[in-house]
């Protein structure tokens, strides 16, 4: 499947709680969801409305958008976190990879109603054109019916990026709602500051962190732009040799011996290894983040370069550090 593809390189997509975590012998307390600034989420721009009609210079070109779009269609469904985060949810009509973002429980507040119309885990063009959208946002991976997807809608192209912030901002800008997306970064990067402050104080900054999922017959880790947050701002060190992202077996995580595992299981479902048959697993229990209570299990949208997910991953960290 393309989408299911896309994910495995691009996050290996994570790419993505109502997060609750557990240390190894430890139960952290659940959290409401942080979406970062209840201010972005609930306060309306007021200066949205008035900037329309705009031009979006984008992948494809330059698009001319009359008034803010009330039905939007997303082809890469992280899109759809971007709009969630900053409180936009309302016009998401439509999510090409809904059922993976079912997958996450911090999009439940989205998903579970049946507002949003699946389109398909490949863009389903008769569903869309019911739809019928004001706008579709889109990425690069759908270069080859782009035509198609202008004859329905205006269409906006922006590539996928590991920066999430980045993103966020190119998204908003399509709805005219870059100063929720502004809003919402300063949060993220001031919660962000906080938290590095107390890692100081805190014994934890300076040990190995890994961050993983299940996969294959092993795991992807992740080392890239998406987890600077929490090596380059946090402080957890890189093991040595560390990659942006790559596949690692077991005995490779055991020859590590990080001091910090962060662990999600595959959403997509086809890892040939569980989380279940790790807790019996004699290399897995041996190894000194599991017997030192620092295994910590998370959804994977953490992983990810998503907006709600980088926030709680910060939820993460916080509770961490109040054990």
């Amino acid at each position: 499947m393309r989408m299911c593809q896309n994910i495995a390189v691009l996050f290996a997509i994570l790419l993505l709680v109502s997060l609750p975590i557990s240390g190894c012998g430890n139960a952290a307390a659940d959290r409401e969801p942080t979406t970062g600034s209840a201010v972005a989420q609930q306060q309306t721009s007021s200066s949205s409305s008035a900037a329309f009609p705009k031009t979006i210079t984008h992948a494809k070109g330059e698009t001319v958008i009359d008034a803010k779009p009330r039905k939007v269609a997303i082809t890469y469904f992280p899109y759809a976190d971007h709009l969630f985060a900053i409180g936009e949810q309302d016009v998401v009509a439509g999510v090409v990879g809904l059922s993976y973002l079912r997958n996450f429980p911090v999009y439940d507040p989205f998903t579970k109603d049946g507002r949003i119309a699946d389109l398909g885990d490949q863009a389903n063009l008769e569903k869309m054109l019911e739809l019928a959208p004001d706008v579709i946002i889109a990425w690069e991976q759908d270069e080859e019916i782009y035509d198609e997807l202008a004859k329905i809608a205006k269409t906006i192209v922006i590539p996928q990026s590991e920066n999430w912030q980045e993103t966020i901002t190119k998204v908003a800008a399509v709805i005219g709602e870059e100063a929720k997306a502004a809003q919402y970064i300063a949060d993220y990067n001031a919660r962000l500051q906080t938290l590095a402050e107390k890692m100081d104080d805190s014994g934890i900054k300076g040990k190995t962190a890994i961050f993983m999922m299940t996969w294959g017959k092993g795991f992807n880790y992740y080392g890239g732009v998406r987890m600077e947050p929490y090596y380059e701002k946090l402080g957890f060190r890189k093991f040595a040799g560390m990659k942006d992202w790559s596949e690692i077996s077991l005995e490779g995580v055991s020859a590590i011996n990080p001091d910090y595992i962060f662990l999600g299981e595959d959403f997509t479902g086809t890892a040939e290894l569980a989380l279940s048959e790790l807790a019996s697993n004699p290399v897995w229990n041996s190894l000194q983040a599991v017997k030192n209570g620092n295994l910590y299990i998370v959804d994977t949208e953490v992983f990810g370069p998503l907006a709600m997910g980088q926030s709680k991953g910060l939820d993460v960290i916080e509770q961490i550090l109040n054990r």
